[in-house]
């Protein structure tokens, strides 16, 4: 009879151990199919355990098809097929089986991060109340393939009070985040039987890169100079769709000025057939200077295809995206496409729509960038000592900077030693594709480069992150910093 080893000395679930034990024995062969196995009775009786730890073992050999039970006979080995075969070997110190430590967590530098202790999940929670107990509020009926009139109209108003677009809710296609809504979009530009074919920034939104190429859709990879992308190159470029990030572009965090906008524009216009994707995902969070008009409010052609998002604004898990699309393409959509649902629930619709129109958004908003900049201001002041060894640039928006280290690390190793100090940065190489030939003009890969982001970082958090940094990377204050230390402490009294 087979009786699976167990430890007691490890931190690992008995159920767990059963489990791996009996599938390492059906993988290596060594249980074969068609053998009957122990009931949960004799099995818990000679290992000393409970018969709920063995079914729950079982159930879950079961379930991923490695035994199968039999009523009233037990439960036998089922062929697994040819799968690969790992150690399985359950070691005291194993790290894939322990949780990190507690006492030494990753402090995680995202420029993905949101403060969501900040929510203001009071009026969130009141505006949810409210539009439930609304008798008028058709919570559960569908919404039709563009989303809900409601929010339509609601973003319609907002658009044109923060970003001074000039737009129609018809106009307005409401989506499942931005992954779904840029797939949504290739659909419906194909639809208008358009040549597809986008131009990226290079260094590049990856998750977009990703989407473009997934769909078979060809994409050039453009430089960029100190004001975006590069017009040069892109007029080179077969490509009929730009996506591009105006507002704070990822990674490098550029502003793109009025003028390089308006050549945008010119570009678009030379065909019928081209189209410019405004991705706005973070235009809220500028802070320093008047903000600059969206490519989008400046469009008097209608060749821009405005995308926005909640994701940074409100939360990662508030799946709501939309498109502004020109009146050639939403009549595609609507006669085309119509057969698509909204992929967001009516509910959810109308609870955001009301967020905005009562004004709780706009203040959430306002009090969020307020936020933001005390903690870019507060990065930047824990970074002053050490700024003769850094490099710091885009700094005016968004949640991240960027951070060159004048101290002989490669990136890689500045990344390596971050994680040694529980830390975690990003490396600006990987949003970089390929190595670009117009290396006169473009901005390339800035060596010993990392994103900082702070975002949704506390305080204390920003204040210990920079110190381990500095001491993982071997930075030191400048004299003017200490000197500076010295003048703020209080002078004793000589009496």
């Amino acid at each position: 009879m087979y009786i699976p080893a167990i430890r007691q000395d490890v931190k690992v679930s008995l159920y767990f151990q059963i489990y791996e034990s009996i599938k390492e024995e059906i993988l290596r062969g060594r249980l074969v199919p068609g053998e009957h196995l122990p009931s949960k009775r004799v099995l818990a009786s000679s290992l000393g355990v409970s018969t709920n730890t063995i079914d729950a073992a079982y159930q879950q050999l079961v379930s991923e098809g490695y035994l199968e039970a039999r009523p009233g006979s037990g439960y036998y080995v089922l062929d697994p097929g040819v799968l690969p075969v790992k150690d399985m070997t359950i070691e005291a110190d194993s790290s894939d089986l322990h949780p990190p430590c507690p006492d030494n967590p990753i402090l995680d530098f995202s420029p993905n991060g949101v403060d969501l202790p900040a929510l203001p999940l009071d009026k969130i929670r009141k505006c949810i109340r409210d539009v439930f107990a609304d008798p008028e509020a058709d919570l559960f009926r569908a919404c039709g393939s563009l989303g809900s009139a409601e929010l339509r109209s609601s973003l319609c108003r907002y658009l044109g009070q923060s970003r001074g677009i000039d737009c129609r809710p018809e106009q307005i296609l409401i989506g499942a985040g931005t992954d779904y809504i840029l797939q949504l979009l290739i659909q419906i530009i194909s639809y208008a039987k358009s040549p597809t074919r986008v131009a990226m920034e290079n260094p590049v939104y990856n998750k977009a890169y990703q989407i473009f190429t997934g769909l078979g859709v060809p994409v050039d990879l453009i430089p960029l100079d100190k004001s975006g992308i590069e017009m040069k190159s892109l007029g080179t470029s077969p490509a009929n769709i730009v996506y591009t990030t105006p507002a704070h572009q990822f990674p490098l965090g550029i502003i793109m000025p009025i003028s390089r906008r308006t050549e945008l524009l010119e570009w678009a216009a030379l065909s019928g057939d081209r189209y410019i994707i405004e991705d706005d995902y973070d235009s809220e969070f500028r802070y320093a200077g008047r903000p600059i008009p969206p490519i989008k409010a400046m469009d008097a052609a209608n060749r821009v295809i405005y995308l926005g998002t909640f994701s940074k604004s409100i939360a990662p898990s508030v799946r709501i995206s939309y498109l502004v699309l020109p009146p050639v393409l939403m009549q595609v959509c609507q006669t085309g496409l119509s057969y698509y649902n909204t992929t967001v629930t009516g509910a959810e619709q109308i609870i955001l729509s009301r967020f905005i129109d009562n004004g709780d958004f706009e203040r959430h908003i306002n009090r969020m960038r307020t936020l933001y900049r005390k903690k870019r201001d507060l990065f930047l002041h824990s970074l002053a000592p050490y700024r003769s060894q850094l490099d710091i640039s885009g700094t005016d928006a968004g949640h991240h900077l960027l951070c060159r280290v004048k101290n002989g690390m490669s990136e890689e190793d500045l990344i390596a030693n971050a994680r040694n100090a529980a830390t975690k940065v990003y490396g600006i190489s990987a949003y970089y594709l390929k190595e670009t030939e117009e290396k006169s003009v473009s901005l390339r890969i800035p060596p010993s480069t990392v994103l900082l982001g702070y975002a949704g970082l506390s305080d204390r958090e920003i204040i210990n992150g920079v110190g381990a940094l500095a001491r993982a990377w071997n930075l030191s204050s400048s004299p003017a910093s200490q000197l500076q230390k010295k003048s703020d402490r209080p002078s004793r009294d000589p009496s």
